[in-house]
C-alpha cells in the first residue's frame, strides 16, 4: 500500500514560539542601528523549539522547514558524525501576517533515517528537488521525486541527480521558475574555496547540465550558501561567510545583469549580526523569512518572519573642475541604475549640483559631460547609513587643443567683470589650456595682452588693464607655467573690439578681455 502524507494543521496557532519564550517576541534590530535606512523588523513565527528549525521554501499554500525536533508521527535519528539529531521535513500553515502554525510531517516517503536538507519545487509543484545525506556521511546528495497527482501527498520515482562525487556535498538548492535554472551550493573542486554557489540547467528529461560557478562577485574563498532569486529576477540573495560582514553568515544581495552578478552588497546591520543569518526567503516584496542560529548553539536555528521598510535617501552630485575645484554649472548629467534604467537626464544648477531621491544599496552610473572637458563616468552605491549622500565628480579639462597656424594661435579670450581684475571662473578653464599648451611646446613663449572697455577715464583703464594682465600672469605661474616664457602688458581702451558709442552689456564684456600672442622659436 502506498504511503500518503497529509499536511493537515488542526492545532491552532497561539502566537508563541514552542520554547515558550514570550519576551522580545518582536526583534527590531534597528533599535540598535537607528541610522540604517533599510529597516528589517524581525518577529517570532510561533514554531521555534529548543532545538533547530530552518525555513526552506513554499509549497502550494504551505511553508516548509527542516527541523531536528521530534514531533508527532516523525522519527528522529541521532547523527554521530554531526553529534546531533538529523533533520526531517515539516510543513506549516501560513496566515496573512506570515505567522506559522504547528509543524507537521511533510512526507513519510521523503523522510528517512538520514539527514534531510533544503528543497525546492518545479513551477507546477509536481517535482521536488531535495537534499539528503547518505548513511553517516555529512555530505548531501541531490534527489528529485515526482508528485502522484492521483494520490494526495505521495512522492514517487525518487532519483539521485549526480552533480559531483560522493566526496563532496550539494546543498541548499533553489529552482528559478523563469528560466528553469537550478542554483545550489557545493564544495566540489574548481571553485574559489569552501562552498560556492553554482547554477545549472535542467533539461526536459530532468538531467542536470551546464553547471557554472557564479563567479567571484558572489563566491569567495570561504562559504556561500542558500541562494534565492527575487521574483522579478533582478537580484540573487545568499548567505556568505567570506564577504565583508558583521560575523558568521550574513545575507548579501547581488544584482543580475546580462547573466552576470554585480554590486554585491551586505543587507546591513538591521538584519545581519555576529550570528549566522541564513535562508533568506521573500514571500512578498517587503516580507519574508530568515533563519538565525541561537545564541548558545551555532548549529541550532530559529525561523523569524521579517518586514522591511526603506527610508528616503537624497543623493547630491557635485561636479567640479579637476584642478581648481570650481563648481561647474550647466554640466550634462545622465544617471542610470545598475539595470540601465534612466533615473534622470538633466544639467547641473548654478552651484554645479544635481539632486535625486536614491535607494540605498542600488548602484548608480553617472555620466557627466561638458564642452571643453573630458566626459567622466562614475559608479556609486549609496550607503544605507546616511540619509544624505554627496558625491563629488571632478571633470578634467581637455588637452590644449590649440594648433599652430603660421606662428599665430587663437585662444579663447579671458573675461573680467566690470571694474575688476579678478578672472571670471569660466575663464580659468581657458588659462589651464594655456598651461597645457606651454607644457606641450617647450619652445613656445606667450605674451599676455589685457584690454578694457571704454567706460571710465582713459588713464584709469590703462592701469586696470595692467592689473588684469598681471592677474593673468600670476594665475598661470601658480598653475605651473614657466615665468621666463611669459610676458604681460596692458593696453587700456586703445584696442576696442566694439567701437560703439552706447555699448550693450555683452559688447562691453567682449571689450574687457585678455588675448594671447604666441611666439614659437
Amino acid at each position: 500500500m502506498k504511503k500518503l502524507f497529509f499536511c493537515v494543521l488542526s492545532i491552532p496557532f497561539i502566537g508563541l514560539s514552542q520554547n515558550n519564550n514570550t519576551n522580545n517576541s518582536t526583534k527590531n534590530q534597528d533599535e540598535l542601528n537607528p541610522n540604517s535606512l533599510l529597516h528589517f523588523t524581525l518577529s517570532e513565527t510561533g514554531i521555534n523549539s529548543e532545538l533547530s528549525e530552518i525555513g526552506t521554501t513554499f509549497f502550494k499554500d504551505k511553508f516548509l522547514i527542516i527541523s531536528n525536533k521530534k514531533r508527532r508521527h516523525t522519527k528522529t535519528t541521532f547523527n554521530k558524525s554531526l553529534n546531533t539529531y538529523n533533520n526531517n521535513i515539516y510543513c506549516t500553515d501560513v496566515d496573512k501576517e506570515l505567522d506559522l502554525s504547528y509543524p507537521l510531517q511533510f512526507s513519510k516517503v521523503l523522510d528517512s533515517e538520514n539527514n534531510e536538507g533544503a528543497m525546492t519545487f518545479s513551477k507546477d509543484e509536481n517535482t521536488i528537488y531535495y537534499t539528503q545525506t547518505d548513511g553517516e556521511s555529512s555530505n548531501f546528495k541531490l534527489y528529485k521525486a515526482s508528485l502522484d497527482v492521483d494520490i494526495q501527498g505521495y512522492w514517487k520515482d525518487i532519483t539521485e541527480l549526480k552533480i559531483t562525487t560522493d566526496d563532496y556535498s550539494v546543498e541548499t538548492p533553489f529552482l528559478n521558475h523563469s528560466d528553469n535554472k537550478l542554483y545550489f551550493s557545493s564544495n566540489m573542486p574548481g571553485g574559489y574555496g569552501g562552498y560556492d554557489i553554482y547554477s545549472a540547467d535542467i533539461t526536459e528529461n530532468g538531467t542536470i547540465t551546464n553547471i557554472k560557478n557564479l563567479g567571484n562577485n558572489v563566491n569567495t574563498s570561504s562559504n556561500e550558501k542558500y541562494p534565492f532569486i527575487s521574483s522579478d529576477n533582478k537580484y540573487i540573495y545568499f548567505s556568505s561567510e567570506g564577504h565583508n560582514g558583521y560575523g558568521g553568515y550574513d545575507v548579501f544581495r547581488s544584482s543580475i545583469t546580462n547573466n552576470n552578478y554585480t554590486n554585491t552588497v551586505n543587507l546591513g546591520p538591521s538584519l545581519n549580526t555576529k550570528k549566522d543569518e541564513v535562508s533568506f526567503i521573500l514571500a512578498e516584496p517587503n516580507k519574508g523569512y530568515i533563519s538565525i542560529n541561537k545564541i548558545d548553539n551555532r548549529e541550532d536555528f530559529d525561523v523569524y518572519r521579517f518586514t522591511t521598510e526603506q527610508k528616503e535617501q537624497e543623493l547630491t552630485i557635485s561636479v567640479v573642475e579637476n584642478n581648481l575645484n570650481t563648481k561647474l554649472p550647466n554640466v550634462d548629467v545622465l544617471i542610470t541604475d545598475e539595470f540601465g534604467n534612466k533615473i534622470t537626464e538633466t544639467k547641473t544648477n548654478e552651484n554645479g549640483e544635481v539632486t535625486i531621491k536614491s535607494s540605498p544599496l542600488t548602484q548608480y552610473k553617472i555620466v557627466s559631460n561638458k564642452d571643453g572637458y573630458n566626459t567622466e563616468t562614475t559608479t556609486i552605491t549609496p550607503s544605507i547609513s546616511n540619509p544624505k549622500i554627496n558625491e563629488v565628480i571632478a571633470l578634467k579639462v581637455k588637452g590644449s587643443e590649440i594648433k599652430p597656424i603660421d606662428n599665430n594661435l587663437s585662444i579663447d579670450k579671458i573675461f573680467f567683470d566690470f571694474d575688476r581684475a579678478t578672472i571670471k571662473k569660466e575663464s580659468q578653464v581657458t588659462l589651464l589650456k594655456v598651461v597645457s599648451l606651454l607644457n606641450e611646446n617647450p619652445d613656445m613663449k606667450i605674451s599676455i595682452n589685457a584690454h578694457t572697455d571704454s567706460k571710465g577715464p582713459e588713464k584709469y583703464n590703462q592701469t586696470l588693464s595692467e592689473k588684469r594682465a598681471k592677474s593673468t600672469y600670476d594665475f598661470l605661474i601658480n598653475k605651473g607655467a614657466d615665468k621666463s616664457r611669459l610676458t604681460f602688458k596692458g593696453f587700456g581702451e586703445s584696442q576696442l573690439l566694439n567701437k560703439c558709442n552706447v555699448c550693450t552689456k555683452v559688447q562691453d564684456q567682449e571689450n574687457r578681455r585678455v588675448e594671447f600672442k604666441i611666439n614659437i622659436n
